[in-house]
């Protein structure tokens, strides 16, 4: 049986490397603009599960794993920033505030028609950022990349407060990840 990563993210394969899966990536094509929901774990799930149902098309014999991670701050639901100016942006408005980090998690197996999802939420305080660390942290990393324009290095740097599950690094939920392929017989 085939592992597919739904996504081309260096982080998410980060995750299946850690555990030392074969797999392959394949982009979900999904514009997660057009799938909107007011509750921030509804809308991980609704996200996760999209990527996974639209990749799994393409496959009969796979295991389909599929992700999404924003940051919640205000009520307002981030994403990835449109530019380097939008990344400053986002870090000025995070500064000195407490954000949440929200990851969803689908797997769905294409033999046996059963998709696992989960949610995962992590609260993060900010200390108050300087423009300077602002703009060298946004000129030395890969900010586009990341909801909320900041990635495990950006917290190291920034974060005073993290309560929760720690999926920075890879942007899926390592713990659950870890289960839901083992409810599908892959060892790990």
């Amino acid at each position: 049986m085939k592992i597919i990563l739904a996504s081309q993210s260096p982080f998410r394969k980060h995750a299946l490397d850690i555990l030392g899966l074969e797999y392959q990536t394949v982009d979900s094509r999904v514009d997660e603009r057009l799938i909107q929901h007011a509750d921030p774990s509804e809308l991980a799930q609704l996200l996760s599960k999209s990527k996974a149902m639209v990749v799994a098309g393409d496959y009969t014999n796979a295991i389909i794993i599929a992700a999404d991670l924003f940051v919640v701050c205000d009520t307002t639901i981030i994403q990835k920033p449109k530019d380097e100016e939008q990344a400053r942006e986002m870090l000025h408005f995070f500064s000195g505030k407490m954000l949440e980090i929200v990851t969803g998690l689908a797997m769905y197996n294409t033999i046996t028609k059963k998709m696992l999802s989960t949610t995962e939420r992590c609260k993060v305080r900010f200390r108050e950022l300087s423009d300077f660390e602002i703009g060298d942290y946004v000129k030395r990393f890969p900010v586009l990349q990341c909801a909320g324009a900041f990635e495990a290095d950006g917290l190291l740097r920034f974060a005073d407060y993290i309560e929760g599950n720690y999926n920075f690094k890879t942007a899926v939920p390592m713990n659950k990840l870890i289960l839901f392929l083992r409810e599908n017989g892959v060892e790990v």
